[in-house]
Order: structure tokens, then C-alpha cells, then sequence
């Protein structure tokens, strides 16, 4: 009887996630110069659709002008750890390869 063993999959290397701090992203950065820095950790970055909450982000607006909120004074007023939350930009892949 075969033995079943592990499949070559993907290089994992590539689907790291990578996480910016609040301190890595300026307040008066756009979207735009956000997918700039990001282009070191994949230069595709342009192939894909930033959202927020399910909505798509407008590429020359700030975090806050699309309605993603620095909400460190509100945990700190509540007492909260505000490193507990941290407000996720989804990326969903466009299938074109844009590279910048």
C-alpha cells in the first residue's frame, strides 16, 4: 500500500503576512505612499484591491479620510490595551501583475 506523505506546495515565503504599526504609518500618508513603502515586501502590490470593511480605499485619500480611525484615545480612556486591536487593509489579488 502507497504511503501518503506531504505534497510540494507553495514556497510559504510569500504569503508571510506583514503588519505595519501605527508608528510606521503616517497620518497624512496616502494610500498610495502606504503601497510605495509595501513594494520591498511584494513588488505586485499594485495588482490588488485595498479594502477596508469590504469597501475598496481611494488610493489618493488618507487612513482617516477612509474612515479607518486612529482609536488610541478612545483605549486609553476606556483603560484598554490598544495594541490589541489594530484595524486590518485587505488586499485581494486582481490578477494582472502590475508592477510598479
Amino acid at each position: 500500500m502507497p504511503r501518503r506523505g506531504l505534497v510540494a506546495g507553495p514556497d510559504l515565503e510569500y504569503f508571510q503576512r506583514r503588519y505595519f504599526t501605527p508608528a510606521e504609518v503616517g497620518v497624512l500618508e496616502s494610500i498610495w505612499e502606504i503601497l510605495h513603502r509595501y513594494l520591498p515586501y511584494n513588488s505586485h502590490a499594485a495588482s490588488y484591491t485595498w479594502k477596508y470593511e469590504g469597501k475598496n480605499l481611494n488610493m489618493d485619500f488618507t487612513l482617516e479620510e477612509n474612515g479607518i480611525r486612529d482609536e488610541e484615545e478612545e483605549f486609553d480612556y476606556l483603560s484598554m490595551d490598544g495594541t490589541l486591536h489594530t484595524p486590518a487593509i485587505l488586499l485581494y489579488f486582481n490578477d494582472d501583475l502590475t508592477e510598479l
